[in-house]
């Protein structure tokens, strides 16, 4: 794993007054030294004016991202261990994890165009879920997004992904990392309060919607079920919950590796399957 945090905490240490200059300096010591991270226009804003804005509403959260940070020191050894346990052929010679920055893009995100890198916003961490949060559930779920696309790679083409594997996908990684942290709540493992609170009365309405955009490619139809947002009546990231609770039910006949290696047409009748279920409000 390779940790950037020092470099952002060795800018706060030497950075200039002006905003300008803070910018300038930060996408000097922490941006540019880093492109295989940051030259990604689709997820991160570096220029100057966006990197004053980002520096500006950094500061409240540095006592949380240093708190974060140490714990993360300190709990990483165990949780790789516990996930090489539980997938022991997980090859981590071939994958990149970074600890940094996101601009408070992210928590975790592996890029679809490089499903060998793991980036671990502490900054989104530190913002979206505070100094409580479960990082060993995080870890987990990310690094099961990595091992998962080791053993079922995805196509080509990741934009031609159907909605269901995305779906399925997200709902598989949050219900091995609540196996892989006895304990967790459902709470812990989507990382959303209001989601494991309020959500289960919506799945069955949301299922049926899902149902007929199954093998839907749009990405903004895979945001109406996969992105957050801050309003609306039914939570969001609700295709986090259905997946979560298709993964249990398909786990109680197969183990975490027979989940991981699902895919293509028979992973779509299994899901199917599942969903109609769900829509009948069926699946215990």
């Amino acid at each position: 794993m390779t940790d950037l945090l020092p470099e952002v905490l060795h800018f706060l240490e030497v950075e200039p007054g002006g905003q300008a200059d803070r910018a300038k300096l930060f996408s000097d010591l922490v941006i540019r030294p880093h492109p295989e991270i940051y030259d990604r226009p689709d997820v991160f804003k570096t220029d100057l004016n966006s990197l004053q804005d980002y520096l500006e509403q950094l500061h409240p959260y540095l006592p949380a991202i240093r708190e974060l940070h140490t714990r993360f020191q300190r709990e990483q050894a165990a949780v790789e261990q516990n996930f090489l346990h539980a997938f022991p052929d997980f090859d981590g010679s071939r994958v990149r994890i970074y600890l940094m920055c996101s601009l408070f893009r992210f928590d975790g995100k592996v890029p679809s165009n490089n499903p060998r890198l793991l980036m671990l916003g502490i900054d989104g961490i530190a913002k979206f879920h505070g100094t409580g949060a479960r990082l060993s559930v995080i870890l987990s779920h990310e690094l099961f997004h990595l091992y998962h696309f080791q053993v079922n790679p995805m196509p080509a083409d990741p934009d031609e992904l159907p909605l269901y594997r995305l779906v399925w996908q997200e709902g598989l990684a949050t219900y091995v990392s609540q196996q892989l942290n006895p304990g967790s709540s459902l709470a812990d493992v989507l990382l959303d309060p209001r989601l494991a609170g309020e959500g289960p009365r919506f799945v069955q309405t949301v299922t049926r919607q899902l149902l007929l955009d199954l093998d839907s490619t749009d990405d903004l139809t895979a945001a109406t079920y996969l992105s957050f947002r801050r309003a609306g009546q039914i939570p969001a990231r609700m295709g986090y919950l259905i997946g979560y609770d298709v993964a249990r039910s398909l786990g109680k006949t197969r183990s975490l590796h027979e989940l991981a290696l699902l895919r293509g047409p028979f992973l779509r009748h299994l899901m199917l399957k599942e969903l109609k279920s769900l829509a009948a409000n069926t699946l215990q």
